[in-house]
């Protein structure tokens, strides 16, 4: 055995335990026993059902309201339109992201690429009850009352449609009139070959709003821990290859050159909690400012 294959998988062996170690023991065997059963990277009503984060009804509109309220107020963005328009959303994660939204508003299809969706969520029904009907009865009262539940959930079977092949690999067609994605652009490896292929199943006027987030998806006191003190092959070798290091002028860079006129919002800045080194990499190519810009929204065009 190659000793790079032998080394990697040592290092994915060191992953599992430590994701093992911070669990109870009753999920330490519940995950065992399912990875066992072959159901380990298939859906997991338990899973999600048990997740506060994930139930939360009120969540999608929560983030689309508050970016929309941000960029109402730096660049004068006017609300997305769902009327009648095709939406890909990319990222939806397992309840369909911000569909039922769109859906509820009047999205004449609602697509998403995402490897762990699976529509048996529109069945199941302590998921039916304890989130869609919440999210339901929250839309209803914020846009008025413009189907009934049956309804509702029957726009989501109907108009939804999903892919779990990665950006670059997928076989939609498109075109999309909005394309919406919530912390998902830094997960995306090849990023520029994606984004041109995005680009490519869009319509002329497409409008786009994606929170991209710049941190480093652990749990530290600063966001930035460990990210800038070595070189993002090293960084990524040694902690998770779950994002793609790219800081705000990479993203841009890409949006551009794939046809898309981008703009930037900041959303957040940390650099207050960041200890340590920064390696010479990153000050020779980026300033403070995009080493620590911790989320961002990315949009276009404003109306």
């Amino acid at each position: 055995m190659p000793q790079s294959i032998r080394g990697e998988g040592i290092v994915e062996l060191l992953r599992i335990i430590k994701r093992l170690w911070e669990l109870p023991p009753s999920e330490v065997a519940y995950k065992i026993s399912r990875r066992l059963s072959g159901r380990g990277n298939t859906f997991d009503i338990r899973e999600i059902t048990r997740s506060p984060r994930i139930m939360r009804s009120q969540r999608f509109y929560d983030f689309l309201s508050r970016y929309e309220a941000i960029l109402a107020r730096n660049v004068g963005w006017q609300p997305l339109e769902f009327e009648g328009r095709h939406v890909l959303e990319i990222g939806c994660g397992s309840l369909l992201g911000f569909g039922p939204i769109a859906l509820y508003r009047g999205a004449a299809s609602y697509t998403v690429i995402e490897p762990w969706f699976d529509p048996c969520v529109f069945e199941e029904p302590e998921i039916v009850d304890a989130y869609y009907l919440n999210v339901f009865k929250d839309l209803s009262a914020i846009y008025g009352e413009r189907h009934t539940f049956p309804e509702f959930m029957d726009l989501l079977k109907t108009r939804s449609r999903w892919d779990r092949e990665p950006l670059l690999n997928t076989e939609l067609k498109g075109p999309f009139d909005v394309v919406i994605s919530n912390s998902c652009l830094e997960h995306i490896f090849d990023f520029k070959e994606s984004m041109i292929k995005l680009r490519s199943l869009c319509r002329q006027d497409c409008r786009f709003l994606h929170l991209v987030d710049f941190s480093n998806h652990r749990a530290t006191k600063s966001l930035f821990a460990d990210l800038y003190a070595m070189e993002p092959e090293r960084y990524l070798e040694r902690f998770d290859d779950a994002i793609n290091l790219l800081r705000p002028p990479d993203v841009m860079a890409a949006l551009g050159e794939a046809g898309f006129d981008a703009g930037l919002v900041p959303y957040s800045y940390q650099g207050d909690f960041h200890e340590g080194p920064i390696h010479k990499y990153w000050t020779d190519r980026y300033d403070e400012d995009d080493l620590f810009l911790a989320n961002a929204l990315i949009y276009g065009p404003t109306s």
